[in-house]
């Protein structure tokens, strides 16, 4: 079996110790049917403007393999960028790369340099499924946490926290209809949203609604205090279709139901 050998240079997580490095390999070494392939580390600030953390674990990981070096120990891949130091530390890329979040075309924060341009690689979109005009004074959602002030046209969408659309986002969202913004009313349930569009001329039950597309996963990462690794990881992979886009077409499907070519 071939194996990569994590050194824990300060993440704190899996992985010896550089002090431990030399000693471990040469045990590993001994094992029958083992092939150490790689040896890496991973860095936890790299995404931050200041990089003297970062700089200190790749001097400790550049010592390890030193070490290792002088013993004549040649193992073939060394890495450690992970995507914030591909982009802001190109003299850690090594031999091999670990591109992350810049795959679904983000940024890992907004303290990175964008060295180059990315394009989201993704959207998560739905439709309207029920339009419903309640007066003033009515209540929206569990809760009761928002109460409509004059008349107003509600539109339920067939997505929820059960889909990966955060609780976090009741009232404290807007979704995108032919460019215009509607906000996100009440409470957020398992598998509706409601949302207002009294102000979307002619809105539609089937209506084509962006939850967040090219701009909207940064912000709807800032809404939720977090990161845009964990907003695009909680779409569920089970309840959300996927539709794969090739040369600008649609091209491929993935649900519930199976997978098949369109």
């Amino acid at each position: 079996a071939k194996v990569h050998i994590k050194v824990d240079t300060g993440m704190g997580r899996i992985g010896v110790f550089p002090e431990d490095a030399l000693n471990f390999v040469q045990r590993v070494q001994a094992m029958k049917n083992i092939q150490i392939e790689g040896i890496f580390t991973h860095f936890p600030v790299a995404d931050e403007k200041d990089k003297s953390y970062t700089e200190e674990q790749f001097e400790k990981f550049t010592t390890v393999l030193n070490t290792l070096g002088e013993k004549g120990i040649k193992i073939p891949l060394k890495h450690a960028a992970n995507s914030a130091a591909i982009l802001d530390l190109p003299h850690m890329n090594l031999d091999m790369v670990r591109p992350g979040i810049i795959i679904y075309g983000l940024y890992p924060s907004a303290e990175v340099k964008r060295v180059i341009k990315l394009k989201p690689a993704l959207k998560l979109k739905t439709r309207i499924v029920y339009l419903k005009k309640l007066p003033a004074g009515k209540s929206v959602g569990y809760g009761r946490t928002y109460t409509t002030t004059s008349e107003t046209l509600v539109a339920t969408l067939p997505v929820g926290y059960a889909d990966g659309y955060s609780r976090l986002l009741s009232n404290n969202s807007e979704v995108l209809i032919r460019g215009n913004k509607a906000p996100v009313i009440g409470r957020v349930c398992m598998d509706q949203t409601m949302i207002d569009v009294t102000h979307i001329p002619g809105v539609a039950i089937g209506e084509e609604v962006t939850l967040w597309g090219d701009q909207g996963i940064e912000e709807t990462a800032e809404r939720i205090e977090t990161i845009v690794n964990e907003v695009v990881c909680m779409v569920d992979k089970r309840r959300v279709p996927k539709l794969f886009i090739k040369d600008g077409k649609p091209y491929k499907i993935k649900s519930m139901l199976g997978e098949r070519l369109l």
